[in-house]
């Protein structure tokens, strides 16, 4: 009896580490289901995202637990799920038993090829209004399913087809009978990402039929059950290819607009960029203002897009707030679009007049030279009283208006940092735009467009900002 007691304590022991698989031998689409098993005290198994090139699209954990003499051990199963399209071996994995590493063993799986479906109820097709393109030109891609009116399924599950360098918009789904055929068609835009040759399909379409099933021919002991039945579509070669260098697919139209044509120096100026057409974009690239010498602030772009007479259509807005000490002159944005032939497109300059602006340092007064003789000068002084009390007159004006001046100039700074008090951060950015060319100013104007904008959390110092302002 001791002996029997001793061997099965022996074999507990023994770390019991096996994979298995539902199937060896599959075809494109069909499910595999790779699980290990280990028995021990203490037992890990690994964490596995993907197989190969194929992603694990779920996993299953089961746990048996078992008590001998006062130990317990464990026996844990994790399955694996994936869909491989081609011929792979599953490589070794490592697992983790009772601190002991083990490995589990290579498997082979075979993949054959799928075929079109021939079946007199079913039918799933693929089609592309062209198997030519260029990229960012969109394709219609169509899904045909048809069945009998006779027919009578239970589920009908449609597959969609891999489109991973695809941009992809669903148009329409209709529903119509024809020829004694009930017939769906599925309508989509797809938008190459990348040149080359694809493949697109074939895609499954899963049908669950209800069957019945008496073996001793009486109602009492009938039986009913889903059965499913695979129908697969053709698959199609869609050639892309490459467009010019920084160019993109479509026709555009390109606008600047602004809210003034003058203003004075170092006064806000709003810009907006509009962007209108058919084309790629997804893959618009992002426009910038380069003003010398100015002070230029911008919104994220704004992307408005839909589907009209098959084509992605859309609207581009960018907003840039300006200010600038001299007139402000945009001149044309360009893109280089491409729709078969390849131009240039442009939008209108702007020209917006700043009054006050600063001169031109490069420009210089025009001096006169004279000629300079001996020349004998005789003053005589003589007192002028009428000159005295004009000179007087003036300079008491000049007093009161310099007192006026700086009480506004009191009463204005009075009334900013009160409304800067007040100010939420949109308000605030608004009251500070006049003063951007002080350096201290101009940080906190980046950090509140950072905080408006980006989602930044700056934290904005009003008593400082008040500070600067009354020392400037």
């Amino acid at each position: 009896m001791k002996k029997i007691i001793l061997l099965i304590a022996a074999m507990i022991l023994l770390a019991n580490v096996t994979v298995k698989i539902n199937k060896t031998n599959i075809t494109q689409g069909d499910e595999v289901i790779f699980t290990i098993t280990a028995e021990g005290k203490n037992v890990k198994l690994p964490d596995i995202d993907k197989i190969g090139p194929y992603k694990v699209e779920g996993s299953a954990n089961t746990e048996n637990i078992t008590i001998i003499n006062g130990e317990m051990h464990s026996k844990v199963s994790r399955s694996y799920i994936f869909y491989p399209l081609k011929n792979i071996t599953i490589p070794s994995f490592k697992v983790t038993v009772d601190g002991k590493t083990y490995y589990t063993k290579p498997i082979t799986i075979k993949v054959s090829k799928l075929k079109k479906t021939k079946d007199k109820d079913y039918d799933l097709s693929l089609f592309l209004d062209k198997n030519e393109t260029y990229l960012g030109e969109g394709r219609i891609l169509t899904i045909r399913f048809s069945q009998s009116i006779d027919a009578n399924p239970q589920s009908i599950q449609i597959q969609r087809p891999n489109l991973n360098d695809f941009l992809v918009n669903q148009i329409s789904t209709k529903t119509y009978v024809q020829n004694n055929k009930k017939i769906t068609v599925y309508k989509f835009l797809i938008i190459p990402q990348k040149s080359g040759k694809f493949t697109i399909g074939p895609i499954i379409a899963n049908i669950g039929i209800l069957q019945k099933e008496n073996p001793f021919d009486d109602p009492f002991f009938s039986a009913a059950f889903v059965r499913y039945k695979r129908i697969v579509s053709n698959n199609i070669i869609l050639n892309v290819k490459p467009i010019p260098q920084n160019s993109i697919w479509g026709k555009f139209k390109i606008t600047l607009k602004t809210d003034k044509t003058e203003v004075l120096a170092n006064t806000p100026v709003k810009i907006t960029l509009e962007l209108k057409g058919c084309g790629d974009f997804y893959d618009m690239k992002d426009f910038k203002l380069n003003i010398p010498n100015a002070t230029v602030y911008e919104k994220k772009p704004v992307f408005k897009t839909f589907i009209k007479n098959n084509k992605l259509c859309g609207i581009y807005k960018k907003e840039f707030t300006v200010i600038s000490p001299h007139d402000i002159n945009i001149s044309s944005i360009k893109l280089l679009e491409f729709n078969g032939t390849l131009q240039e497109v442009k939008s209108n300059p702007i020209f917006i007049k700043v009054e006050n602006s600063m001169l031109n340092p490069n420009k210089t007064d025009k001096i006169e030279n004279f000629t300079t003789s001996n020349i004998t000068t005789k003053t005589v002084y003589k007192t002028n009283y009428l000159l005295i009390l004009i000179s007087f007159i003036i300079g008491l004006l000049t007093g009161l208006i310099l007192y006026k001046l700086i009480q506004k100039k009191n009463k204005k700074e009075k009334d900013i940092i009160e409304k800067i008090k007040k100010a939420d951060e949109k308000e605030l950015f608004k009251l500070l735009l006049p003063y951007s060319e002080n350096k201290e100013i101009e940080v906190i104007l980046k950090q509140l467009e950072e905080n408006i904008y980006k989602g930044a959390k700056h934290k904005i110092d009003k008593k400082g900002i008040i500070k600067i302002l009354k020392s400037s």
